[in-house]
């Protein structure tokens, strides 16, 4: 634990973690007062040792999700010329600040303090997981949108004659060989995330439509399976149910799609589905978490699905296993619905929740996980908030992955 608390600090960057994508050559990147950082940085380890702990002491039914506070951005081991490129391909040109950057020479200073950044993240990632003493046995790993080693923005390289390749981080695979030599129980699981900076800002996290982006995302799929092996799960997208349309909170989230459509994203998963499965039918794979609490959206997703099963005649089930992201104001309180991508409202607490998702779960006939549950950090209740909604899916026998509590706005 001492070695954790050492890196810990020295990788804390000089600006706020979030759960969005850092800007390339961005000036924002200042110092604050020193006295700050050392008052966030306790904050963010005593909610690591907390959630930790939490963790150690019911590793049954209570894992943790690594987003890209710990998990390394492949990005950030990039050439100047690669992000130049990244960056033309995202904004269509280069904006005139980072032109600046780039001819004064800072843009490579930036750079260089990314790389040693991210060399440190891997160092205060591998005391974190010591520290679990190797009693995990539910890992989600959810680097946000673009952050992702297994974005397509990452992970797909366009060549010359417009064919592809993948190429998944070497320091990211490094990471989760970790967690599998340090937990032989372990039910691991990682989001494959649609973010591709070539469609644009606007469309970069909308499902996968044509037959080109929907090869280059089989791929990725396998290429994991190739480096990490068949004991997995793939998630295939996070929170599709909702869009940056549905509310101001996701309004300026490039993870989020600008859109939302269950038939259609049952498509993109069927076709990913039964090629990964074709060739490793152990591998498990789960339709992306919904947020908040959308039982119309998972039941149009599963029922299409099951359809195209039946009307292509493949026996082989596609779906292991459904997540929902339940945030809310309390566990006792009604919550946010989310329904054909809009906000509504619904009475229903968390345990009522709770059993209408075994409900559709039974139906379908596959396992159901609570994939990221907490309340912010800003919360004065939030670990009493975050004991409370465990201890309900404990009783219910229900997994639940907490998501880090400094990194949760909604």
């Amino acid at each position: 634990m001492e070695n954790f608390e050492k890196s810990f600090n020295v990788l804390q960057p000089e600006k706020p973690s979030s759960k969005e994508e850092t800007e390339p050559f961005s000036e924002s990147e200042k110092e604050v007062p020193s006295k700050s950082v050392e008052i966030a940085n306790e904050k963010l380890l005593e909610s690591r040792r907390y959630e930790r702990d939490l963790v150690v002491e019911n590793p049954e039914y209570v894992g943790i999700n690594f987003d890209q506070d710990l998990i390394v951005d492949s990005r950030n081991f990039w050439s100047r010329d690669q992000w130049i490129q990244y960056v033309k391909e995202r904004e269509g040109a280069i904006p005139d600040e980072g032109q600046n950057l780039i001819e004064t020479g800072e843009a490579k200073e930036i750079i260089e303090k990314r790389r040693n950044n991210e060399a440190q993240k891997l160092i205060s990632f591998e005391d974190y997981l010591n520290s679990f003493e190797g009693k995990l046995q539910h890992v989600r790993i959810n680097p946000a949108g673009e952050c992702s080693p297994l974005s397509p923005s990452q992970a797909i390289e366009i060549k010359p004659d417009d064919t592809f390749g993948v190429t998944i981080s070497p320091e990211f695979i490094q990471q989760v060989k970790l967690i599998q030599e340090q937990c032989p129980n372990l039910d691991l699981t990682l989001v494959v995330p649609f973010y591709d900076h070539r469609r644009g800002r606007e469309r970069a996290s909308d499902v996968p439509e044509t037959k080109e982006q929907i090869g280059q995302h089989i791929a990725i799929c396998k290429k994991i399976i190739e480096a990490l092996g068949k004991n997995i799960q793939l998630e295939i997208g996070n929170e599709t149910n909702v869009s940056r349309k549905t509310a101001a909170v996701f309004a300026d989230k490039l993870q989020h799609a600008s859109k939302v459509d269950s038939i259609e994203y049952a498509k993109f998963f069927f076709e990913v589905a039964k090629e990964v499965k074709k060739e490793n039918p152990q591998v498990r794979l789960s339709i992306a978490g919904v947020a908040f609490y959308d039982p119309t959206y998972l039941r149009e997703v599963l029922t299409e699905i099951q359809k195209l099963r039946k009307e292509k005649g493949i026996e082989i089930p596609l779906i292991d296993t459904i997540s929902f992201h339940p945030y809310r104001e309390t566990p006792e309180e009604g919550s946010i619905e989310v329904k054909h991508g809009e906000f509504k409202v619904t009475d229903l607490d968390y345990k009522a929740q709770l059993e209408e998702m075994q409900k559709i779960a039974s139906e379908f006939g596959v396992h159901l996980n609570v994939g990221e549950i907490n309340f912010p950090l800003t919360d004065s209740e939030q670990k009493i908030k975050l004991e409370k909604a465990l201890s309900l899916t404990e009783e219910k026998k229900i997994e639940s992955l907490i998501y880090p509590a400094v990194n949760v706005s909604h």
